[in-house]
């Protein structure tokens, strides 16, 4: 959803001072027709950003971190740290990943344009001068082909999905997560633009990937898993989010996705949930951390380490993701990263390509494949819980 929040939505460090602010937001929802589609309006008038992420991934090769390649095609800017400079491209493209040996590559290409377009739920996106994708129909397949001879990377990318698209809080009703609050609860800016302004639509919450891209002259090929979605959001989200952990794991039979944030200076945890089971859906709901004893999920890190590539930093070697149905039964996963490997790896944002096992507590465990991250644009402090799982 949201991985790559630093490199995914920062080109590179030296445009980090000159990312998008305005002094208001501009009115620009949209009516939208398709599920996949475009959902505001992002441009150089607005500090608005809207952006189609995806991934694959592959068995991992002996100890290496597993194969892997993660997308984001960029309307705007997510964060703001001064006025924009003119030079800096309004649409661009993000890729980064593993090659099977363990090498890690990253890119950011600069677009012409970038325009998302709707006949009936079949969308196109057409970054000018470096890529596209292509939505089905029938939400069932998801195409992104890369042409950045600029950067050195071209090819494809192909997701089949194996569920039905939905919300964070829910099947097809609402993009947002504003029935988490009370009617009549008051807000604070930064919690009003999360709950009410920020959306998240996942069209594959899981299936299988085929990717055969040439990067710099290197073959990227493999078959495996993905799992695609779209965010946007009329704010930069540093407006709104001091800490957010984002994970999606293919485990078994189970699919599964997952946030937990932390707005700015508040105690209104924001948690979701989905998973299905067989293309079944056992659980897909959003809820105020603590607040429910059935239908709610948990998310908890474990393992502490030293974060040298990123200034020293403590953070997380995994996370252990409870889902409580709303029958009572309970499942349980374990998302680790494999050889502690981060793409990207800085202070304010982790990506972890790793594995996943887990299942129905009291149930023969399943094992899979998963890509989770920890977005800190408040740069809050990791202590581990005194409670939580260790390796």
């Amino acid at each position: 959803m949201f991985s790559g929040f630093i490199a995914r939505f920062i080109p590179s460090l030296t445009l980090v001072a000159t990312l998008v602010v305005t002094a208001e937001s501009a009115t620009i929802k949209r009516t939208v027709n398709a599920f996949d589609g475009q959902y505001i309006h992002p441009d150089a008038s607005n500090d608005a950003v809207e952006w189609w992420w995806g991934q694959a991934i592959a068995e991992p090769v002996g100890a290496n971190p597993p194969a892997a390649f993660q997308f984001l095609f960029y309307q705007g800017y997510p964060f703001s740290f001064g006025p924009r400079d003119p030079l800096v491209p309004e649409f661009y493209i993000v890729v980064n990943g593993f090659f099977s040996n363990g090498t890690a590559f990253s890119a950011t290409v600069p677009a012409t344009a970038g325009n998302v377009t709707a006949d009936g739920q079949e969308i196109t996106g057409a970054w000018t001068g470096a890529g596209g994708f292509k939505g089905s129909p029938d939400m069932s397949t998801f195409t992104v082909h890369i042409n950045a001879t600029s950067v050195g990377i071209e090819g494809t990318l192909h997701l089949t999905s194996n569920n039905a698209h939905h919300y964070g809080c829910n099947s097809t009703s609402d993009p947002y997560f504003s029935s988490v609050i009370p009617s009549g609860t008051t807000m604070s800016d930064g919690e009003a633009l999360l709950f009410t302004q920020l959306g998240w639509a996942t069209t594959v919450p899981g299936g299988i990937s085929s990717v055969d891209m040439m990067i710099n002259g290197t073959k990227l090929q493999f078959t495996g898993k993905g799992y695609h979605d779209a965010n946007w959001a009329p704010q930069a989200l540093n407006e709104a989010v001091s800490s957010w952990y984002f994970g999606s794991a293919q485990v078994g039979p189970y699919d599964l996705s997952y946030i937990s944030v932390t707005p700015i200076n508040s105690s209104k945890i924001l948690n979701t949930g989905y998973l299905s089971r067989n293309g079944v859906v056992l659980q897909n709901q959003c809820s105020l951390d603590g607040t429910k004893t059935n239908d709610h999920s948990i998310i908890t890190p474990y393992g502490l380490v030293n974060d040298t590539t990123a200034g020293g930093v403590s953070i997380p070697t995994g996370f252990i993701i409870d889902y409580i149905l709303a029958n009572g039964e309970t499942f349980s996963f374990n998302l680790s990263s494999v050889a502690g490997a981060q793409n990207p790896d800085t202070a304010a944002y982790h990506r972890w390509n790793g594995l996943a096992s887990g299942g129905k507590v009291g149930d023969a465990i399943s094992s899979g494949l998963t890509v989770f991250e920890w977005l800190n644009p408040g740069l809050s402090s990791y202590t581990p819980p005194t409670d939580s799982y260790t390796t």
